[in-house]
């Protein structure tokens, strides 16, 4: 059987791993990024009361399903706003499929696909 010969890269390149690991490195603890007991709290709350996938729910991603919750997202990202942080009307239970995924994707092409996505949950834009 053939064998995929080695993959070479620049000295001055990082590999994808060494590239992660420095991200990570910036970004702090979960608990520098405000995730504090008291979210611990709020969360478990917050996903007591919705205890399935809210995207899933919708078929935000895909197809209708029922996917069980796996965490609280902010479906506008906070990044260190602690007012947008705290604002339950944007979180949204979700699974680990959607949250990985394809949210991450969403964020990534910007404020009108949030805002898509929040008109599709039901829940008011950013913008007003």
């Amino acid at each position: 059987m053939p064998v995929m010969p080695p993959l070479h890269r620049a000295k001055s390149q990082r590999s994808r791993r060494e590239a992660n690991r420095s991200y990570d490195a910036r970004r702090g603890s979960a608990r520098a990024r405000g995730y504090s007991a008291t979210w611990d709290r709020a969360s478990a709350d917050h996903r007591r009361e919705f205890p399935f996938c809210q995207y899933c729910e919708v078929g935000a991603f895909g197809s209708v399903r029922v996917a069980e919750v796996a965490c609280v997202d902010h479906l506008y990202p906070h990044q260190g706003d602690d007012d947008l942080f705290w604002r339950r009307e944007w979180w949204v239970s979700a699974c680990t499929d959607c949250h990985a995924g394809p949210k991450q994707a969403a964020e990534r092409r910007g404020a009108s696909t949030l805002d898509a996505l929040a008109d599709r949950l039901g829940r008011p834009r950013r913008g007003g």
